[in-house]
């Protein structure tokens, strides 16, 4: 019976340590795999290269290709405007002079035209400095942008862009003062103070 007892705790034992003992199953490192995928792309670069034609000399010489030479063009002048002494600008049709030293206001424009509105906003006559001219705005759809302007009386006009472009005008002069700040409205149709 001991006999028995001990040969069984020792095939315990034995079946035991063999199964504690069995070897891991073997993995490829990072390194390893970036090595092999580096090794397989020039591979195929050097079987493509391999695959290429050969340049061979042809035994029919090229063909002669005309080129065209175009003739000298003149150089051209610029265009040169002499003043008459009959002809005369209208400096309100002209930029705002810079600086410019009257009195100036604010005024706020409100664009509800659903487009982008490229405003021309220009004096009807000169202001107590002798200045006169025409501003120029571009305001996004919905942009209610507040400037300063010199004060006076106005004219204005809009391109608008947008889904159904258009243009808009002042039915009127538009007078601007010092004294508050002025709120223009740009629609698809019309310019009115609001």
């Amino acid at each position: 019976m001991k006999k028995k007892i001990l040969s069984l705790v020792s095939t315990l034992i034995i079946i035991s340590l063999a199964s504690c003992g069995s070897a891991s199953t073997p993995t490829v490192s990072p390194a390893d795999m970036a090595n092999t995928a580096i090794a397989a792309a020039w591979t195929e670069v050097n079987l493509t290269k391999a695959a290429m034609p050969i340049a061979t000399a042809s035994p029919i010489p090229p063909t002669p290709t005309l080129t065209f030479t175009p003739f000298p063009t003149p150089t051209p002048q610029p265009l040169v405007i002499v003043p008459s002494a009959t002809s005369s600008v209208d400096p309100c049709n002209e930029p705002i002079p810079n600086p410019a030293f009257g009195t100036k206001t604010k005024v706020r424009f409100v664009n509800e035209s659903n487009g982008t509105v490229q405003l021309a906003f220009g004096m009807t006559q000169k202001n107590e400095m002798g200045e006169c001219g025409t501003y120029s705005f571009t305001m996004g759809p919905s942009e209610s942008p507040t400037v300063e302007v010199l004060t006076g009386c106005y004219w204005a006009y809009a391109w608008i862009t947008g889904k159904k472009p258009s243009t808009a005008r002042s039915p009127s002069d538009i007078c601007v003062d010092a004294s508050t700040t002025r709120g223009i409205t740009i629609t698809a149709e019309w310019i009115g103070v609001d």
